[in-house]
C-alpha cells in the first residue's frame, strides 16, 4: 500500500529522492532551488512535502499547501521506471482522504502532448479546468509569469473562489507581490 511520508527537513532519509525526482521532473523556473525549499520546510507549516512510499522504496512525491479553504497541490510526479502503474491515481485518491477541502492545482498549458496527457489523468480523477486567466509567478528572481491553468475537484468553489485562489497562491507559495496601480493621481 501507498503511504505518504511527510518530510520536514533535507536531512530526512526520502529528500534526496525527491530533489533529484522534483529536479528531473521540472524546469527551474517552475521549482524551488534546494536552499529555498530547505527554507519552507523549515518555516511553512502549511506545506506538505510527501514522499510516496510503497515497502519502503521512493515511488514518487507530492508537495501539498493546505490553506483554511482549499489544498494546493504544488509538485506531483511519479519516478519515470514507475509510471504507469497507477502510483499517481493511488497517490491522488489518498489525497483526497485526507482532506474535505477543495483541491486545486497548476497545469501547463495543452501545448504539447505531455501537458495534453497530464491534463487528461487530472480529468479522469474528476477535475476540471477552470475558464480563469491564470499565470503561475516565478519561484525565485524576476523571471516572467507563466501562464498556466487551474484545475480543481471543485469547478463550482474554484470559479466562485478564483481571486482568493490566486491571492493565497501568490502571497503564500510564491511569495510574489502583484504591484498595484495608484489610483490616485500625482500632485
Amino acid at each position: 500500500m501507498l503511504t505518504f511520508h511527510r518530510i520536514n527537513s533535507v536531512s530526512d532519509p526520502f529528500f534526496t529522492n525527491l530533489f533529484n525526482l522534483y529536479a528531473l521532473a521540472f524546469p527551474p523556473a517552475e521549482r524551488r532551488s534546494w536552499a529555498n525549499l530547505e527554507y519552507e520546510l523549515s518555516y511553512e507549516k502549511r506545506l506538505y512535502a510527501c514522499a510516496l512510499v510503497q515497502d519502503n522504496m521512493f515511488v514518487g512525491f507530492l508537495n501539498y499547501w493546505l490553506f483554511d479553504k482549499f489544498c494546493y497541490i504544488e509538485h506531483f510526479a511519479i519516478s519515470p521506471s514507475l509510471r504507469g502503474k497507477h502510483f499517481g491515481t493511488e497517490a491522488m485518491q489518498i489525497l483526497r482522504s485526507k482532506t474535505d477541502l477543495t483541491i486545486v492545482l497548476e497545469v501547463e498549458m495543452p501545448n504539447n502532448p505531455t501537458a495534453i496527457r497530464r491534463i487528461k489523468f487530472y480529468e479522469r480523477l474528476g477535475y476540471i479546468v477552470s475558464s480563469h486567466n491564470y499565470a503561475q509567478p516565478p519561484y525565485e528572481g524576476g523571471d516572467f509569469l507563466l501562464p498556466t491553468l487551474i484545475m480543481s475537484n471543485n469547478n463550482h468553489f474554484a470559479t466562485t473562489h478564483f481571486e482568493l485562489i490566486k491571492e493565497t497562491l501568490y502571497a503564500k507559495v510564491y511569495h510574489y507581490e502583484v504591484e498595484k496601480e495608484n489610483e490616485e493621481e500625482e500632485i
